[in-house]
């Protein structure tokens, strides 16, 4: 051990050496940021890909429920219709009257 490596700050150190010891610093700075970033992204992206699942689990739901209202509703339409067909060929007449109408206006 030399009298220099005692006293540190006393002793006169290489230009190059420092800039060495600093780019090292840097180097593990760097390093220990970027697996804290990548840690980090991936937390986020579970959450967002936990999400993102819920999300389109619900919409499924939502979806099938809103398919099978319309399709009850269909049937009673067509259970109606077949009772009694007058009302749509009225609507239906009048929808084509009136298309006709506006057409021939322009």
């Amino acid at each position: 051990m030399h009298l220099e490596d005692l006293f540190v700050s006393r002793r006169r150190q290489d230009p190059l050496e420092a800039i060495a010891a600093q780019l090292h610093e840097l180097r593990r700075q760097s390093r220990h940021l970027n697996r804290a970033v990548s840690h980090g992204a991936n937390d986020i992206a579970e959450e967002f890909g936990d999400a993102v699942s819920d999300w389109s689990r619900e919409a499924a739901k939502q979806g099938a429920w809103l398919a099978g209202v319309a399709s009850r509703k269909a049937v009673r339409s067509a259970q109606a219709i077949q009772r009694d067909p007058i009302p749509v060929i009225a609507v239906l007449g009048t929808a084509l009257l009136l298309g006709s109408l506006l057409t021939r206006r322009r």
